[in-house]
């Protein structure tokens, strides 16, 4: 059965290694040019080796060869020594034989080097000795000179074949240490090679993760609508799928906690507003006049409608945090302080209390989530003037540097103990503190503040506030592209 090219083609194109097939394929990328080099000096060694054989073989039978010309021209000598005195016919054809054997040595000899060097070194003794053959056989001469000169030629190409024997010696291992150190270099030179290509994959899964992490970023800064692509291997892509299907499913939580928490707020304010519209006919005695203990319970009653008023909002406001996205638009500090003074206007007066701000900010407007930034010091100027005494003083310091919104509150109220740092900044939860119950808020006050900071990507940190209170300070990252106007 024959299967379409386009949907073969589309398979090769869908198929995925896994992370195991990718690390198998990267390490034998990664030794293959080592496997090469490695074949290839062992080839090159093992002709060498060969090579260094052939010429110990050579020399071991070039050398015999030589000897036993000696030792048969030593005999020759003697038996020609010998015949002279003996006339024996048995010598004469004992000395032709050796004769014979000494010029088939040399023969011998020649075959064996056929080097040119060693030919004219063989041929001049083949010459000596036919001379000395002449003169000793052929003209019958009776003379023991006639041996010197072959001896000494003999002695001397023994002095010069063990010179040459220690040059190629000496050559070949001068060849075997090239190729060592040929092999060395190559490995040197191959091993920034092989780091590159197992480098190149930890960079490259490194890359996949960094992408993920990015991914898990965005979702935990609510981004549910972006879409999820991981590329790489079989496990990466089942893990983006796996993302986007939590993503879809944070998505559809968040939707329903937002809408619950709709539903309850709005259910809440409704019946809060005739509460609270109760308590003030009560309070101005529309339905008649009240006696003394009347008003102290009408007076924890609006207490806690005002406290639940404070509830509502903070829960509106929480829920307005987790549900933004980041809006970039222009802030003229100036014009926020003087909201936010008018802001807290009736609860300075109420208790003697003062905000002061010391602001190094450039006069033109800075370009910064501004619904944000404002949440923010509503609810730490709140907290601190909410645990501060009569007649205090709640400081915030405002600065630009490095790109970087600083904003510092502080206060000189009963501060955090050591054991709520840890839980202060978590939803719906409030420290011991000495304050009576008209003091305690929500609990989400510290939680809006830090959500804000995360959504603006900036860092927050607690400190204490010497000799007493608390110091929040909080840096937020300004686009260098829409810093200050």
């Amino acid at each position: 059965m024959l299967v379409p090219f386009g949907k073969k083609y589309s398979a090769i194109l869908a198929w995925r290694p896994n992370l195991i097939g990718q690390f198998l394929f990267s390490t034998l990328l990664s030794l293959l040019p080592l496997s090469l080099v490695v074949i290839v000096f062992l080839n090159a060694l093992n002709k060498q080796l060969a090579v260094t054989q052939q010429i110990v073989s050579d020399n071991y039978q070039v050398t015999k060869s030589l000897n036993n010309l000696k030792q048969e021209l030593n005999s020759l000598e003697r038996a020609t020594r010998q015949n002279w005195v003996l006339k024996s016919d048995s010598l004469d054809k004992l000395i032709i034989d050796k004769w014979q054997s000494s010029l088939g040595n040399i023969d011998e000899l020649m075959f064996i080097s056929p080097a040119s060097e060693y030919i004219n070194q063989w041929q001049q003794l083949s010459q000596a000795l036919q001379l000395a053959h002449e003169q000793l056989v052929i003209q019958q001469r009776q003379d023991a000179q006639l041996f010197i000169p072959m001896s000494e030629l003999i002695t001397s190409q023994a002095l010069w074949l063990k010179d040459q024997n220690e040059l190629q010696i000496t050559k070949n291992q001068l060849e075997l240490k090239a190729l060592q150190n040929s092999f060395i270099n190559w490995l040197i030179a191959l091993i920034p090679l092989t780091l590159l290509v197992g480098g190149g994959f930890l960079w490259r899964i490194s890359g996949r993760l960094k992408g993920l992490t990015s991914v898990i970023d965005k979702l935990g800064q609510g981004h549910w609508q972006q879409q999820i692509s991981v590329q790489g291997s079989a496990e990466l892509v089942e893990l983006g799928n796996k993302l986007q299907w939590v993503q879809e499913q944070l998505h559809i939580l968040e939707q329903q906690k937002d809408t619950f928490l709709r539903h309850v707020t709005h259910e809440l304010k409704t019946p809060l507003a005739s509460m609270v519209e109760g308590t003030d006919l009560l309070a101005d005695e529309i339905v008649g006049p009240m006696n003394t203990e009347q008003q102290a319970v009408l007076e924890l009653i609006t207490q806690s409608t005002v406290r639940l008023r404070a509830m509502i909002d903070s829960l509106l406001s929480y829920n307005a945090i987790r549900t933004s996205k980041e809006s970039i638009n222009e802030i003229d500090f100036k014009h926020l302080i003087n909201k936010i003074n008018s802001h807290f206007e009736h609860r300075l007066l109420a208790r003697n209390q003062t905000i002061s701000w010391q602001s190094s900010l450039p006069e033109q407007p800075i370009a910064v989530a501004a619904e944000l930034i404002e949440m923010m010091l509503i609810q730490l100027i709140s907290n601190g003037l909410k645990f501060s005494p009569t007649g205090s003083v709640v400081n915030i310091t405002l600065g630009l540097s490095q790109s970087n919104l600083t904003m510092v509150v502080s206060d000189t109220g009963c501060g955090i103990k050591d054991q709520d740092k840890t839980h202060i900044f978590s939803a719906f939860y409030q420290g011991k503190h000495a304050k009576d119950i008209s003091a305690q808020g929500s609990g989400l006050g510290l939680t809006i503040v830090k959500e804000s900071v995360e959504q603006l990507m900036g860092r927050l940190e607690l400190e204490s506030n010497e000799p007493h209170g608390c110091r929040f300070v909080i840096h937020i990252p300004i686009n260098e592209k829409q810093g200050v106007k």
